[in-house]
């Protein structure tokens, strides 16, 4: 099976957003509203398997307050990446803010699931937040009604103001702002907030939100980079711990060198053995390519059915096949194929992690030589040698 993700802002994996307003005056059903929401198990995180009601409660309960909402997979590492720009940038730069927050783990890629979702809980360390984990992307259909053609929703972040009319009933309410990092080329461009720019676009978003913040400018760079190494270091003991308690459920964790970088992957935290990366010229318009990369942990056949998006064609050309060493975690084969997929004439770079190669398919042919190719690999941290069935 394999796993699409990750295309680029010009590649429509995403179907094609729209803006309409969701209003509440037609709806026929409000949630009741308790004390405390049910199905909260001894880690704090409420579990969404069955119902909505446990996070339309909150949800509503907190209506005279602004609300922040992130669905966000637990494997996925611009989600990870997102979910501690929430952190940093909305629960520890306005500490002092009566603000609820919402955090749903929804289960999109096939590593996510309840124990991952525990894992990144970890990020978040303040009463203000709730966690919720999604299995069945309840929460992702609901919030993809009114924004998004076909649901789920999910790497996207909401912001609602106080009021006493933003109640969640059949639906949730239109929100006062969003932003996603969603790489659609049809998703409203004003609202994409790729890396950085959604750590900023969520610290002025509180701003606007009315609340004065506890420091000066937006966490930096090197502020998330910190988080995130710290994030990927926690997570990677408690996949140790759990291998050594239970040797079957081992994963391949991820590399020290890597953790050190801060560096998440298409596949990070979960990660996948075998990375295909494409790209591609749509239409007539050489500006306009189409960029896209998956992942599996099925052994790689070629070649690789490519429905990124139906305007991609059948890719062809010389074949490189390259010897790898150095990769030694999941992030390894996503890291390798994007380092090469801007070369010249590449259209297409599969990479085994078990059987140590890179396969990169070149047209027109000798647009990029051999050599390119591996002193790319080794500039990456890897080292290569050319096969000899070339």
């Amino acid at each position: 099976m394999v796993i699409h993700r990750f295309p680029s802002v010009l590649l429509g994996l995403i179907a094609i957003w729209v803006i309409a307003t969701l209003g509440c005056e037609s709806s026929t059903r409000v949630a009741r509203l308790s004390d405390e929401p049910v199905f909260l198990d001894e880690g704090g995180m409420i579990s969404l398997d069955n119902s909505l009601e446990p996070l339309i409660e909150r949800f509503n309960a907190d209506r005279d307050k602004p609300r922040v909402v992130a669905i966000v997979s637990a494997t996925c590492g611009a989600c990870v990446r997102g979910a501690i720009a929430v952190n940093e940038s909305v629960v520890n730069a306005y500490p002092r803010a009566d603000v609820s927050i919402f955090i749903v783990w929804i289960d999109i890629l096939a590593t996510d699931d309840y124990a991952a979702a525990q894992r990144m809980a970890g990020i978040f360390n303040d009463p203000r937040v709730r966690q919720f984990h999604d299995p069945n992307r309840l929460v992702g259909d609901a919030f993809a009604k009114g924004l998004l053609d076909e649901p789920p929703a999910w790497d996207m972040y909401l912001l609602y103001a106080a009021s006493p009319q933003q109640l969640w009933v059949d639906y949730p309410p239109k929100p006062a702002d969003w932003m996603h990092q969603l790489g659609a080329p049809d998703v409203d461009p004003t609202r994409r907030r790729l890396g950085h720019e959604l750590v900023v676009g969520l610290y002025d978003a509180m701003s606007s939100l009315g609340f004065d913040p506890a420091i000066e400018s937006p966490p930096s760079e090197q502020k998330i980079a910190a988080a995130v190494r710290s994030t990927n270091a926690s997570v990677n003991a408690a996949l140790r711990e759990v291998a050594l308690r239970d040797p079957s459920q081992a994963t391949l964790a991820q590399c020290d060198d890597c953790a050190k970088m801060g560096f998440i992957g298409q596949c990070s935290l979960g990660g996948f053995r075998q990375i295909v990366a494409v790209r591609q010229q749509i239409g007539d318009d050489p500006s306009v390519l189409g960029v896209g990369i998956a992942g599996t942990n099925d052994p790689i056949d070629s070649p690789i059915p490519l429905d990124f998006d139906p305007r991609l064609g059948p890719i062809s050309g010389e074949v490189i096949v390259l010897d790898v060493e150095g990769m030694r975690c999941p992030d390894c084969p996503s890291k390798l194929a994007m380092s090469m997929l801007f070369l010249p004439g590449v259209k297409r770079v599969l990479v085994d992690f078990d059987a140590g190669e890179a396969r990169v398919t070149i047209d027109p042919p000798n647009s990029t030589r051999p050599e390119m190719l591996i002193a790319t690999i080794e500039q990456s941290g890897f080292s290569a040698t050319l096969r000899d069935e070339n």
